[in-house]
């Protein structure tokens, strides 16, 4: 039976989970700063008051777009990461964050930004932070110097990483060299810190 025309142009439901995808797509097509609570109204063809029936104010929207970024990020890491270790497994990472990166380039703005929700977030977090310190420590690094390895290897990645989707390199050709040798560099300091750690302690004495 033919619905009728009132059934016809009558809006969706909106639910939490629908809010935060529109808010998602808002995000990807003008960037995380371009989120406000009007224009995800509008994009969802309804009032502003109606979206505080399912997320609290944009500060509450936009660091569950944090934790919902990292999450990707560490399911797109895990899948990547699994079976590989030491320095494969770390190039098999790098590029894994790269490729996040570059299809979401306002999302990883994003979740790379102060988290307005440090606690939320850094659970997120916990399972990328555990596939950067299980390749880390499978190259043979002390425990001790694991956390500050893979801070340090992640730092070298997002540079490189960050600039490239912010669109700094412009038409530079041989970008996919650039990263190889950035992942190199990252590597060596980590394979560098298990196998000499005596030359690694006089450089931060």
């Amino acid at each position: 039976m033919p619905s009728s025309p009132a059934a016809r142009g009558r809006r969706p439901r909106l639910d939490h989970e629908s809010v935060l995808r529109a808010a998602e797509a808002l995000v990807d097509r003008d960037g995380y700063d371009a989120l406000t609570m009007t224009l995800l109204a509008a994009e969802l063809d309804t009032r502003v008051s109606s979206l505080y029936n399912h997320v609290a104010n944009l500060e509450d929207l936009r660091a569950t777009l944090q934790v919902r970024a990292m999450t990707l990020l560490g399911g797109h890491v895990r899948a990547a990461a699994m079976g590989r270790a030491g320095a494969d497994g770390l190039r098999v990472l790098s590029h894994s964050l790269r490729a996040f990166a570059r299809d979401h380039p306002h999302r990883y703005a994003a979740m790379t930004r102060a988290p307005l929700d440090r606690e939320a977030f850094f659970e997120a977090a916990a399972g990328t932070i555990e596939a950067l310190s299980v390749m880390v420590r499978s190259t043979g690094l002390p425990e001790d110097r694991i956390l500050q390895t893979g801070m340090a290897v992640f730092s070298a990645l997002h540079g490189f990483v960050s600039l490239e989707v912010s669109g700094y390199f412009g038409g530079v050709d041989e970008l996919d060299t650039v990263f190889a040798q950035v992942i190199r560099g990252a590597v060596t300091a980590a394979v560098l810190e298990a196998t000499e750690p005596v030359a690694a302690t006089a450089w931060t004495a």
